[in-house]
């Protein structure tokens, strides 16, 4: 018995935030759009625990999201705003602070639990008729059917059809190996220590991050009591750290954030995560682009991960949109791997820069850092330049 096919305008592989987000974008445009994922769809309510695994959401990002209608959806559930943030070197003189008071907004950034974003984007497709998702799928192999058109197969046998064909399904992504493109690889060695932990003295509506010896250790504000932490250090001493009592790594924990905020105290599980960087060879194929982690992966340590990738969504969505070409028009893909491809590679070494500096112990490097820091840091213009970078949009 041969399988039926569905047709859509545009499938997309992977329903996680830089998936969903693109559904919605395209679906907002009057395409029909699947999702094929692996995973069911989640959701967390505004009375659910805390979770740990977080994003700084920038301004640019907010903007998009409002425009796809999903930022009051996450507003209605939870999300801190921060307005300032405050970078130091650990035992150095190199100190940085950059203030929403000094821009023309109200605050530099929103910071999310990735839960809370992706249950505001399943909301959102659950209330488009022209989304169709399935869930618990897998993509087993995506070939062309002539010159226009691709044939998508999983493995639960589902099997349909679209002009345009879009991976977002992570590092691991399938997409990408069907495309048989290159995936060049980094490991930094580093693992992220992520937890949610409570300081003695409120955090001031600010993002902390100080840079230690052995990686950045990030403060992120997630309600008026807690923080959200993302330790970056190397695998062995991750290693101790997970496995020492609680007691223990709160108390190194404090010492490593130089008694900033007080005592912190951990009130959840510790997690971690390997950190790597990589980049793919190529963004497109014929009728099929990667978006987000299938393309690009970056150190967490200035959280331009997820930022990037709905940088991506926004960047071909929007040409789509302005293009009077058919959907997945060869024009329009190499027109969004030429403005993502290089940015996202261009940030992925400046932020393995960054990181390979402040860890050096290196006296040269040491002064050349301080004295750096500290001139942006007086330096109107520099530090102009840099929030923007940050928040993408103008200041």
């Amino acid at each position: 018995m041969v399988e039926s096919v569905n047709h859509f305008d545009s499938i997309i592989i992977g329903g996680g935030n830089v998936g969903a987000a693109a559904a919605v974008s395209l679906a907002q445009q009057g395409y029909q759009v699947a999702i094929i994922d692996k995973q069911p769809a989640t959701a967390i309510a505004s009375t659910d625990a805390l979770t740990a695994r977080v994003t700084a959401l920038n301004l640019a990002s907010i903007d998009f999201l409002e425009q796809c209608g999903v930022w009051s959806q996450v507003l209605a559930i939870r999300a801190t705003p921060y307005v300032s943030m405050h970078v130091w070197e650990q035992g150095g003189a190199a100190e940085i602070s950059f203030q929403a008071k000094e821009t023309s907004h109200n605050k530099l950034g929103v910071i999310v639990e990735t839960a809370v974003l992706q249950t505001a984007l399943n909301q959102s497709i659950q209330t488009h008729d022209r989304i169709m998702r399935y869930s618990n799928s897998a993509l087993q192999q995506c070939s062309s059917v002539g010159e226009d058109m691709m044939l998508v197969e999983c493995e639960d046998g589902t099997r349909l059809t679209a002009p345009l064909v879009l991976g977002a399904d992570g590092q691991q992504s399938q997409l990408r190996t069907c495309m048989n493109i290159e995936f060049s690889q980094k490991d930094y060695h580093q693992r992220g220590v992520v937890a949610i932990v409570e300081s003695e003295y409120v955090h001031q509506d600010t993002a902390w991050q100080c840079f230690t010896h052995q990686g950045p250790l990030a403060l992120l504000p997630i309600s008026e009591q807690h923080c959200s932490i993302v330790w970056s250090v190397p695998e062995m001493r991750c290693k101790e750290l997970m496995g020492m009592p609680i007691a223990d790594f709160n108390q190194q924990l404090t010492a490593a954030f130089e008694y900033k905020l007080g005592r912190l105290t951990v009130t959840s599980d510790r997690l971690s995560f390997p950190l790597q960087g990589a980049q793919s060879a190529r963004y497109i194929d014929h009728r099929m682009a990667l978006l987000g982690d299938a393309a690009h992966v970056v150190h967490p340590l200035a959280g331009l991960g997820l930022n990037l990738g709905l940088a991506d969504v926004r960047c071909l969505t929007d040409l789509i949109a302005q293009s009077d070409r058919p959907l997945g028009s060869a024009r329009v893909l190499r027109q969004y791997e030429l403005a993502r491809k290089s940015e996202n590679a261009i940030i992925q070494k400046a932020l393995e820069g960054i990181d390979q500096l402040f860890r050096s112990d290196q006296q040269l490097l040491r002064s050349a850092r301080s004295m750096g820091v500290n001139f942006t840091n007086k330096t109107a213009a520099l530090k102009m330049f840099f929030m923007q970078k940050a928040l993408g949009v103008a200041v």
